[in-house]
């Protein structure tokens, strides 16, 4: 599992995510440091965890740690949320999306079985 971090549509850098926590902000102790005047110092946290059910898959939670100006999640102001393949996080002017290669998205086949009549 990975965040993707993006800048004008680009992807910068990848950062692997592994079981424990990540912390996000502009203090110098922080997992990630981004140097942002709308960061606040520790800005904000990701905490991920083997899934209850199938746990060689992570399940990864973004949680706002009292920051000034906030974190979305695809554009929705939040304070705690479980994250999906594809979720885009916004922490000040940094947007990050979260890959999952686990998550086959798209490669499963639907049938259309009519009814007989």
């Amino acid at each position: 599992m990975k965040l993707k971090h993006v800048v004008n549509g680009l992807v910068v850098s990848d950062i692997l995510l592994t079981e424990g926590e990540l912390t996000i902000g502009r203090n110098e102790d922080n997992h990630l440091r981004l140097d942002d005047g709308s960061v606040s110092g520790v800005h904000a946290k990701l905490l991920m965890k083997p899934n209850a059910y199938m746990p060689e898959i992570l399940d990864v939670v973004v949680e706002d740690m009292g920051s000034t100006n906030g974190v979305y999640v695809n554009a929705k102001k939040i304070s705690q949320q479980k994250l999906k393949h594809d979720d885009v996080i916004r922490i000040g002017h940094h947007e990050f999306k979260l890959y999952d290669e686990k998550s086959y998205t798209g490669t499963q086949t639907e049938y259309y079985i009519p009814d007989d009549e």
